[in-house]
């Protein structure tokens, strides 16, 4: 098979401010830079035998976060009181991870242990009568489904949007907009519950549109935004959700057991105040310095976000998060990062297109996640790709899903065609 160059040379007739030279010279910067970091992954930089292409499910650690734990672990170590300075961590992640969203401040933002605790925190405090309802999609995450499922006891209606079925007719994936729900919200939804960026087909949802068209309905929408953050510019602020939860273990890199929930200040007056499904230590603003809790005195959790706080969450993982996020904002850029990882899924879905292999989720720039390419590939490829030579990625319902970290190239792509066309070529059905 005659392989083909990747990226597309500029015309060299090109004038100097010509769009096709300054698109090649903004390629040739970013290719640049993020090379210039590669380093900080052992495992995809020392390793020529490893294509890993699974940044959706949990990115290999760096160097950067590998740091920042072993420095935690030295604080444990000869710090007789480690906790003063931890603490302060924790404080400045709240910060970070605020800016990583835009979020108004960082009293919205909760620490919790995963998304699904920050889903279902939220979740609880949504109230309804029996009869009311909620709406979200079919192909939502199960963890943010099944926090609405467990609600049903109570009278509450779970309305799931079938996306399946017509994704299925065409063999394409859609966004799911505010026009998309219409026909589903009536006078008696509550909430819609919905991720920014979905995890198994690489949507980027229209979550802007659907909070302008619902959130003024008194309707809250809860995203989750786990695929967005740190793999792509996010401003909570502008979509106008109630609330977002998501994991750190993905775009932000640190290690699992740590997430976070924002509430806006507009939905947490909406919901007059919330008490948290489990209220810690950590939510109550009174509490005596003696530990002694009297049962005689008003309970008064923080006015904000942190009430949803528990006092002994990962602080380690908050560390890690830390000083992954300061790197993301500061060193790597949200806009930076967007534009090299869909530059990569760019040149994925031009070598798909090539060899005959459809490629199911969203092309257009704004309707996909800029991480993620899902590949029609049958089943038989997931142990193709398991073998030697192979590629790590996820099998799903949908085939083989691709997606790209800060530390991916264009030579990854182009290792990972190679193993394509070899499947190709031995067989294997596209």
């Amino acid at each position: 098979m005659v392989s083909r160059p990747l990226i597309k040379a500029s015309s060299k007739h090109a004038e100097p401010n010509s769009p096709a030279k300054d698109s090649a010279d903004e390629e040739k910067r970013l290719a640049d830079k993020f090379a210039a970091h590669r380093h900080l992954v052992p495992l995809v930089s020392q390793n020529d035998d490893v294509i890993f292409l699974n940044a959706a499910s949990a990115p290999p650690s760096n160097l950067i976060v590998h740091e920042a734990i072993m420095r935690y672990s030295a604080q444990a170590l000869y710090d007789s009181y480690p906790y003063t300075s931890w603490r302060e961590t924790r404080e400045e992640a709240r910060s970070l991870v605020a800016r990583c969203i835009n979020a108004e401040d960082p009293s919205t933002i909760a620490f919790t242990r995963d998304t699904t605790e920050a889903l279902g925190s939220f979740i609880r405090c949504v109230r309804f009568q029996p009869g009311d309802n909620v709406v979200t999609i079919d192909s939502e995450h199960p963890n943010q489904t099944l926090c609405w499922l467990a609600l049903r006891e109570f009278g509450l209606e779970v309305r799931q949007v079938p996306t399946i079925p017509e994704a299925e007719r065409t063999g394409q994936m859609d966004i799911v907009d505010a026009e998309t729900l219409r026909p589903y919200v009536d006078s008696r939804t509550r909430a819609i519950g919905i991720s920014s960026i979905t995890f198994d087909g690489g949507q980027h949802n229209d979550v802007k549109s659907i909070c302008a068209a619902y959130r003024p309905r008194g309707i809250h929408v809860l995203a989750d935004i786990t695929q967005h953050v740190g793999f792509a510019r996010i401003d909570v602020r502008d979509l106008g959700v109630s609330a977002a939860a998501f994991s750190l273990h993905k775009g932000l890199n640190a290690p699992t057991g740590i997430g976070a929930l924002y509430v806006s200040p507009e939905s947490f007056r909406e919901l007059g105040e919330p008490t948290p499904p489990i209220v810690s230590m950590e939510a109550v603003e009174n509490l005596n310095e003696s530990l002694v809790v009297k049962v005689d005195e008003p309970l008064e959790l923080h006015p904000n976000a942190r009430r949803f706080e528990h006092a002994n969450m990962s602080l380690v993982g908050v560390a890690a998060a830390a000083a992954f996020a300061r790197f993301y904002l500061d060193v790597l850029g949200p806009g930076d990062v967007e534009a090299h990882l869909l530059g990569l899924t760019d040149v994925l879905g031009r070598e798909c297109d090539r060899l005959g292999i459809r490629v199911v989720s969203p092309r257009e720039r704004g309707r996909r996640a800029p991480h993620i390419t899902i590949l029609a590939l049958p089943k038989e490829w997931g142990a193709y790709f398991r073998g030697p030579g192979g590629a790590r990625v996820t099998m799903n319902r949908l085939g083989a899903r691709v997606s790209f970290g800060f530390y991916s190239s264009v030579e990854d792509v182009r290792r990972f065609v190679r193993v394509l066309e070899l499947g190709i070529a031995q067989g294997l059905r596209v």
